[in-house]
């Protein structure tokens, strides 16, 4: 067994391969032996030995050489969304925020220094969006992550931009690290984070933070819409006022079952 130092400490290489199998079966939406030896540039005969190896393990599936990933994934996501204890609390929330809008509610946690979506709740006219649970994305381009952001020391805040960096999903993506700081500030002070057009374009996106018992900040609660639904009376005014709402209630339900 070989094992090699990262920046975290030791792991072992046989291990972070698998992973690297699994993440590519996700990213080709499955294949056979040569395409995903060429995607994670090992040998084939290598990436055939992992594949049987995590096929005898339930982790993937084999048809007629066409390798995917296993619904025992699908088992394992369940269980480490449901062990989560803000989306037991929070799916009320969502659901009354995309009631009361009819727009599309959002749950983001934070991890390792990405955000991830764990739930979300679609009101009457809410946009189609191919954002999954368990999706990770950059903190500082959306609402959610920004909310998150703007609660956590600025010491962590910049471990997280020298590890991940700041990079640009559209023309209004925040990129440069001071210019964050001070809209971190200024999240901070008002208690809500905005959006417009800084993930996908035409989209605006309101967001507040969830605190933990413990006071860390763990999520945050949005609602996203077309800008042509957005208006500015409504997105600056309007929906801050509901989501932070929801935001408290989602916290007090957590605190009294923190004190049971």
């Amino acid at each position: 067994m070989t094992e090699k130092p990262n920046e975290a400490g030791r792991t072992i290489q046989s291990v972070e391969k698998a992973c690297r199998i699994v993440r590519a079966l996700r990213e080709l939406d499955g294949g056979g032996v040569t395409e995903i030896a060429d995607h994670v540039d090992m040998t084939k005969g290598s990436a055939h030995t992992y594949l049987n190896t995590l096929k005898r393990n339930d982790i993937v599936t084999e048809t007629n050489g066409h390798y995917q990933l296993s619904l025992f994934l699908l088992e394992v996501g369940e269980y480490v969304k449901h062990q989560n204890q803000v989306y037991h609390f929070a799916q009320d929330s969502l659901d009354e925020i995309a009631n009361e809008t009819g727009e599309l509610a959002r749950l983001i946690v934070r991890e390792q220094g990405h955000g991830v979506y764990l739930a979300k709740s679609e009101g009457e006219n809410a946009i189609e969006t191919p954002i999954r649970p368990g999706q990770r994305e950059y903190l500082h381009y959306t609402s959610q992550g920004k909310a998150i952001l703007a609660h956590m020391p600025e010491s962590t805040v910049q471990k997280i931009i020298d590890k991940h960096g700041l990079p640009e999903r559209t023309e209004n993506t925040i990129t440069n690290p001071d210019t964050l700081f001070e809209e971190l500030a200024e999240i901070r002070e008002r208690g809500i984070a905005f959006s417009q057009s800084e993930r996908t374009r035409g989209l605006r996106c309101v967001a507040a933070p969830i605190h933990a018992p413990s006071g860390e900040v763990v999520a945050a609660i949005g609602v996203c819409g077309p800008t042509s639904r957005m208006s500015d009376d409504r997105f600056r005014e309007e929906l801050p006022e509901l989501v932070r709402d929801k935001a408290n209630v989602t916290e007090i339900n957590m605190q009294m079952a923190s004190n049971q």
